[in-house]
C-alpha cells in the first residue's frame, strides 16, 4: 500500500483519490491510499486494523469490506462486527462520503475517510487538520486535560507534516512574525522599566534635597513667581468662560434668527380604492371591533403625522424629509391597507410658523429619488419668514452644529406649556388632533426646540452628529455656527444613543434647482 507521501499512479489520477487516515491506535498519523476495487478491513494484533487486498482465502478477523462504487467506496459489515460511522452503528451496506468517521469496535482504531479530486495529492487543509485532531483526541479516552494535550500535539504534527508546502511556509512566516513581535515588546518593556527606575532615582534625590533645604528656605522671589503663575492660570480660566459665554450668545442669536422660518408640520393621510376612488372608512360596532369598508358610511380613516420643515425659497417653498411629505413610506400602519392594493393619499397637510396664529395648507411639490428629501409648497404669503441658506461645503468631524425642530411633535410642545394649558384643552367637549394644533398656535406655543451637538462622521450622503432629537424632528435643519444649513435631520442611528443622521444639504440644493426648472 502507498502512503500520502508517495506519488499517485497514472491510472489513479484518472479518478477520485480515496484515503483512509488512522486517527488513533499504534498507526496513528498514517494514511492509506485506496487503489483496489475491493479491500478487506482485518483486525490485527493490538486491535489494529489492516487494509488488505483479497487473496481468495477467508479472513477470520475480517471486520468489513470496501467495494469501489463510482467515485467512492461502499462499506459492507461482516457478520455482527461492531462498526460505527459518524457515531451511528452500521449493520447494512453504507456508501461512504468524504469526511466520514469510522470506528471499528469500541477498542479498535478510529479512521477518517476522505476523497480528493483526481491528480490532487492528499494533503490536509487547516479545517481537516483541526477536525482530525479533535476526533483523534476524543478517541484517546483520557481525562479532559489529557485530551487537550493530545489535541494540541496532533494539531501541531498535522500542520507540520500533513499540509501543503505553501501552507507550512505561511505558518512559518506567521510564527516568525509573532516571535519578532514578542521580542520587540520584551525589549520595549525592558527599556520602559529601566527608564522608570532612572526617574525613580531622580525623584528620590529631589525628595532628599527638599528635606535638607526645608520649607522656610523659599525666597521672596519664589513667592512672586508663584503668584504670577496663579494669576496666569486664573486669566486663562476667565478667558475660557468668556469664550463659552460668547459662544452661547452666538447660538442664541442663530436660533432667534432662524426659528421664524422653521415650521411645524401637521397632517393626516388615508387610503383610496384606485378603481372606484372611494376612501377607506371604518365602523366601530358595540363590541369595540373596527370594521373597514369602502361604502359611503362611517368615518374616513385618517392616520395623523407630524414633522418639521423650513423655508428655503422666496417662492413659497419649504424643505423637509420625504418620509414627512409621504408619511406612509415609514409608517407601519400603512402595511395592511397596502396589502389590499389601496393607494395612500394625503387628506390634509398644513404648517404652523412661530408667532403666526393661522396655519397654512401645503402640498407635496417634489421628492428626491435617492435621498430622504422633499419640497412642500404653500399658496400663501411667506413674507414674515427668511429663506435659510443651504451650505454646499461639507462639514468636518468635530464641527459644532445646531438642530432646530419639533421633536415629539405636539406632545413635546404640550410638555413645555404646563398643566394649566393642557387642562384647558381637555375641558373642551371635543378635542381632536387638529384642534390641539389650533389651540397651541393661538396661544403662541408653536416654537421649535434647539439642541447642540458635534459632527462625528461623514459619508457620501449623510452627516452623523450627536445632537438630541426624536420623532417629529424629521426635516429639521442642521445648522453650523454661521447659521447655514449643512444637513437635514432624517433618522436616529440604531444602537448609538444620541447619534443621528442628516442628509447633506448639497442634495437639497440640487433638489431645489430641479424644482425651479420644473416650475419654469
Amino acid at each position: 500500500m502507498q502512503t500520502s507521501q508517495t506519488k499517485l499512479s497514472s491510472d489513479l489520477k484518472k479518478e477520485n483519490t480515496a484515503v483512509l487516515r488512522y486517527l488513533s491506535g499504534s498507526r496513528r498519523g498514517r494514511a492509506e491510499i485506496l487503489e483496489q476495487k475491493t479491500l478487506l478491513l482485518v483486525r490485527g494484533r493490538n486491535q489494529d486494523i489492516n487494509i488488505l487486498a483479497p487473496d481468495g482465502q477467508p479472513k477470520a478477523d475480517c471486520v468489513a469490506t470496501l467495494h469501489r462504487s463510482g467515485i467512492t467506496y461502499e462499506l459492507e459489515v461482516i457478520g455482527d462486527s461492531e462498526v460505527w460511522i459518524n457515531g451511528l452503528r452500521v449493520t447494512e451496506n453504507r456508501v461512504l462520503e468524504s469526511g466520514d468517521l469510522l470506528e471499528l469496535g469500541h477498542t479498535g482504531p478510529v479512521l477518517r475517510f476522505r476523497l480528493y479530486p483526481p491528480g490532487v495529492l492528499p494533503k490536509k487543509t487547516l479545517a481537516e487538520a483541526l477536525a482530525d485532531s479533535l476526533d483523534g483526541a476524543r478517541a484517546d479516552g483520557r481525562s479532559n486535560i489529557g485530551k487537550a494535550g493530545s489535541f494540541f500535539t496532533r494539531f501541531a504534527h498535522d500542520l507540520a507534516t500533513q499540509t501543503t508546502a505553501w501552507f507550512r511556509i505561511w505558518v512559518l512566516v506567521l510564527i516568525t512574525l509573532l516571535i519578532i513581535s514578542i521580542v520587540v515588546l520584551v525589549v520595549q518593556h525592558y527599556r520602559f522599566q529601566k527608564q522608570l527606575s532612572t526617574e525613580a532615582v531622580r525623584i528620590e534625590a529631589i525628595a532628599k534635597a527638599l528635606e535638607q533645604t526645608g520649607a522656610e528656605a523659599m525666597k521672596k522671589a519664589d513667592l512672586v513667581e508663584l503668584q504670577r503663575e496663579v494669576e496666569s492660570q486664573l486669566a486663562e480660566a476667565v478667558q475660557r468662560v468668556e469664550t463659552l459665554e460668547a459662544r452661547s450668545d452666538v447660538l442664541a442669536r442663530i436660533i432667534s434668527t432662524v426659528e421664524g422660518s422653521i415650521a411645524f408640520v401637521q397632517g393626516a393621510y388615508g387610503f383610496i380604492d384606485p378603481d372606484s376612488g372611494k376612501p377607506l372608512r371604518y365602523i366601530e360596532p358595540e363590541q369595540g371591533i373596527y370594521l373597514f369598508t369602502l361604502d359611503e358610511r362611517g368615518a374616513v380613516v385618517e392616520l395623523s403625522f407630524t414633522g418639521t420643515a423650513f423655508v428655503v425659497s422666496e417662492a413659497r417653498v419649504l424643505l423637509t424629509n420625504k418620509h414627512v411629505a409621504q408619511p406612509w413610506l415609514a409608517d407601519e400602519r400603512a402595511e395592511v391597507p397596502d396589502e389590499h392594493d389601496l393607494e395612500p393619499v394625503i387628506l390634509r397637510m398644513r404648517v404652523f410658523f412661530p408667532g403666526v396664529k393661522e396655519s397654512m395648507d401645503v402640498e407635496h411639490l417634489i421628492s428626491d429619488a435617492n435621498v430622504d428629501l422633499a419640497l412642500l409648497q404653500t399658496g400663501q404669503d411667506l413674507q414674515h419668514t427668511t429663506a435659510l441658506e443651504l451650505e454646499v461645503t461639507r462639514p468636518k468631524p468635530g464641527d459644532e452644529v445646531l438642530v432646530v425642530g419639533y421633536p415629539l411633535g405636539m406632545s413635546g410642545m404640550l410638555a413645555r406649556v404646563g398643566p394649566e394649558f393642557v387642562e384647558q384643552i381637555t375641558s373642551d367637549t371635543e378635542v381632536d388632533f387638529w384642534l390641539v394644533g389650533d389651540r397651541l398656535s393661538a396661544a403662541g406655543h408653536i416654537k421649535p426646540l434647539a439642541s447642540r451637538g458635534i459632527v462625528g462622521q461623514l459619508s457620501d450622503n449623510y452627516v452623523v452628529y450627536d445632537a438630541e432629537t426624536a420623532i417629529g424632528g424629521s426635516g429639521a435643519p442642521v445648522l453650523d455656527l454661521n447659521g447655514k444649513v449643512v444637513g437635514i435631520n432624517t433618522a436616529i442611528v440604531e444602537g448609538f444613543g444620541g447619534s443621528n443622521l442628516g442628509v447633506l444639504s448639497v442634495y437639497a440644493k440640487q433638489l431645489l434647482i430641479q424644482a425651479t426648472k420644473g416650475q419654469k
